[in-house]
């Protein structure tokens, strides 16, 4: 993967994959997509720093990846995403999120999104093991749930200044009775915004 540095206030994480679908482009596509009602973030200008590539791996995967700069040091980044109890209480469209277990070393997360699809709430729930590596990544699974593939990471870099560069990767496959295409959309657009409240988070929680 290549990289691009842009910003005047300081280097700016862009990922810069001719062939990558990007988040402008896409919001664009979902506009004009007559399935995807909007939702409560469209309108919401995203971040010119948080960058969303999609990676088409065939037979209905998709890889999804995104990134964005966080003016916190590491610690912090990382408390806010292992409270998984109140992840909910910020993340756009997740409804539900809470520790339920452990198991192999791994700690056992529910996870409940919604979305507004054809004026109908539609809704996706899996069981996630988490694997902590403290401070440098989680790494999680989809071990119950309504996805035949889930499963990526959340990495913490340490940047300049005391900032965190805070990369999600995430490998999925969606079932037959869920269109790709669509899934594909909102994975990326949600990402997005997703990436920027645990941003704001990060900065106002203490």
């Amino acid at each position: 993967m290549d990289w691009a540095w842009v910003g005047a206030a300081g280097p700016s994480p862009l990922f810069c994959n001719p062939d990558a679908l990007c988040l402008p482009a896409m919001l664009s596509d979902a506009a004009q997509d007559p399935h995807l009602d909007p939702g409560p973030e469209d309108g919401i200008p995203v971040p010119e720093d948080i960058q969303v590539e999609v990676e088409d791996l065939g037979e209905r995967r998709r890889q999804v990846r995104g990134c964005v700069l966080i003016p916190v040091e590491r610690q912090r980044v990382w408390r806010v995403l292992t409270d998984y109890d109140h992840l909910a209480e910020f993340i756009p469209n997740l409804v539900e999120s809470r520790l339920i277990g452990s198991e192999n070393g791994r700690k056992l997360v529910r996870q409940v999104g919604s979305q507004k699809v054809l004026f109908a709430r539609f809704s996706a729930a899996v069981v996630l093991a988490i694997e902590e590596i403290f401070p440098h990544q989680l790494r999680f699974q989809e071990v119950e749930g309504d996805f035949l593939l889930f499963e990526g990471f959340w990495e913490l870099a340490e940047w300049l200044n005391h900032q965190t560069l805070l990369t999600y990767h995430l490998q999925v496959k969606p079932p037959r009775r869920m269109p790709v295409g669509l899934v594909e959309r909102r994975l990326c657009r949600d990402l997005a915004f997703n990436l920027q409240a645990i941003r704001e988070r990060c900065l106002y929680s203490q």
